[in-house]
């Protein structure tokens, strides 16, 4: 299975992170990943998967693998604070974006928190726009001319936008430039914004609460650090968290095991997908 990353046009690049496409072909220009269960770690994107005509894969949120969904068709994520496990064994062709989840609350016209931590199919969002991206997609084998499609789309997309600045888009910002250690409670109070109006807006606007997106923030950095640290016992990866006990639970949260299994490489549960488009939002923090 082939797994790349393509850039966006560069005027979407304070909108949408990267585009990304699955092929069980052989393509020398992408990483080879095998088939079986992946676990993609949340970070603060909302993401549009297409089925190009593939049998679909099994999802389910780490913890309840009970609870497992058959995708078959395509669909949209809004926000995501907890990490799903796939799992397939037939032949994958996808063509995803991860993109800002304001700009998708945008493009839809609804408040993600419908949809936290959930997918909807595009057949049941009802989108036209994208329902026809969707038939298009399907009928090219080209990643070139996939991500022409693509940013034609989302550039018609952006010039419909109203970019409003709100309170929510300033909180995110500052979440971000923080790494995920935003005091929330002080910075409304200091931004002199109702606190649960101030959630409910960010609710809206990204499908999480500030809390979880800051959780999610914060872990991704500190993910990236540890993945990226050349010696052993990680001091950075520790920015943020309280002590060593606190991010050893977060890590848990967000993978199931400790960082030192992970970092064995010896979970039951690959993350080269995350760790692939990881590469993409590296010294990102503007959203």
């Amino acid at each position: 299975m082939r797994y790349w990353r393509i850039a966006p046009d560069p005027r979407l690049s304070e909108h949408v992170l990267c585009y990304w496409m699955v092929e069980d072909v052989a393509r020398e220009s992408a990483p080879r990943f095998r088939h079986g269960e992946d676990l993609l770690l949340p970070d603060g994107y909302s993401e549009i998967v297409f089925n190009r005509g593939s049998a679909g894969f099994e999802r389910w949120q780490l913890g309840a693998h009970a609870a497992s969904e058959h995708m078959r068709g395509s669909y949209v994520i809004g926000g995501r604070s907890h990490s799903v496990g796939t799992r397939t064994s037939a032949p994958l062709r996808l063509a995803g974006v991860k993109l800002d989840p304001r700009f998708l609350r945008e493009i839809i016209g609804m408040p993600l928190h419908e949809f936290r931590d959930s997918t909807v199919s595009l057949r049941d969002l009802g989108h036209a726009g994208l329902e026809k991206l969707e038939d298009r997609i399907a009928e090219t084998s080209c990643a070139k001319t996939t991500a022409a499609l693509l940013d034609g789309f989302f550039l018609s997309a952006l010039r419909r936008a109203q970019g409003q600045a709100t309170p929510a888009d300033a909180l995110l910002r500052r979440i971000n430039r923080d790494r995920g250690s935003t005091p929330i409670m002080h910075w409304a109070r200091d931004a002199s914004v109702d606190a649960r109006s101030l959630e409910r807006a960010f609710c809206a606007a990204t499908g999480m609460t500030p809390k979880q997106y800051a959780r999610v923030i914060r872990f991704k950095r500190a993910y990236h650090s540890l993945l990226a640290a050349t010696r052993r016992p990680l001091t950075s990866a520790l920015d943020g968290f309280y002590d060593q006990s606190h991010f050893n639970r977060e890590f848990r949260h967000f993978t199931g095991v400790a960082p030192s299994v992970r970092l064995a490489d010896s979970m039951h549960q690959t993350t080269n997908i995350t760790d692939h488009l990881l590469q993409a939002d590296l010294g990102s923090d503007a959203h």
